[in-house]
């Protein structure tokens, strides 16, 4: 009989306060992304593809994403400069403490308290033991923001039991979603998945990230997207931001 499971609330919100500790391993990495966005017919065939390359590297362990090419062709020596640019400002002002994420959002010690965490059981995950547990929105309405759209999520989570570091994450809608997502657009079907490669030291980094959506814009335009980001070519990497001033 194996031991008993944590209680889930608790064990989750503690993984919170565990994430501080790494940002200083986790920001001597660096990997590449493929960022592909499809949209769909009714029938799941994709009518339109894009694609972008990435380099990412961490800054205080935050990601900082940095584009390199488009549908398959490098950056022209312009825009190029002008994305290197803008990382290297992001990554200044993350290194100053100026800019909390390049996606900015609620704290997730705050979303966590939206959502009543349950322990289902153990799995196999990538040949290691992961706890798994189930996450559902508790009532009433909370001072988040877009909590609107958080009280309509559901989902699972997959957590390392060694490491006490995320595995993978599934989210889905449990009702349907009105908000910004286009033009008085309501989504029916909502679904994130997200993987977690474990690196030396007991560092997890991104491996997958799939997002699907489908609904109708205006009422009576439907649409279907889908974006799969895959990561790899994992590299240790030194970041060094300096301030210079010209004279």
């Amino acid at each position: 009989m194996g031991a008993p499971l944590p209680e889930g609330d608790a064990f989750v919100r503690g993984l919170v306060s565990g994430q501080r500790g790494p940002e200083e391993v986790l920001s001597r990495y660096t990997y590449d992304a493929t960022e592909v966005k499809d949209e769909l017919d009714g029938e799941g065939r994709v009518r339109r593809r894009e694609t972008r390359g990435f380099e990412v590297f961490y800054v205080r362990g935050r990601p900082v994403r940095h584009l390199v090419s488009r549908d398959g062709r490098e950056l022209t020596p312009t825009e190029r400069a002008k994305e290197e640019r803008r990382a290297r400002e992001l990554a200044f002002a993350l290194r100053k403490g100026e800019a909390a994420s390049e996606r900015p959002g609620g704290r997730l010690s705050r979303i966590l308290e939206r959502y009543h965490v349950t322990a289902m059981g153990r799995e196999e995950a990538d040949g290691r033991c992961a706890l798994v547990f189930d996450f559902t929105a508790r009532p009433g309405e909370f001072d988040l923001e877009r909590d609107k759209l958080l009280r309509r999520l559901a989902g699972r989570l997959w957590v390392d039991e060694e490491d006490r570091a995320v595995v993978r994450v599934e989210i889905k809608n449990t009702s349907g979603l009105r908000f910004a997502f286009g033009l008085g657009a309501t989504v029916s079907s909502f679904l994130l998945r997200t993987e977690f490669a474990r690196m030396e030291e007991g560092v997890w980094l991104p491996r997958r990230l799939e997002q699907s959506a489908a609904g109708r814009k205006l009422l009576i335009k439907g649409f279907h997207t889908r974006t799969v980001t895959t990561y790899g070519n994992y590299r240790r990497f030194e970041v060094e931001i300096e301030e210079r001033v010209q004279p």
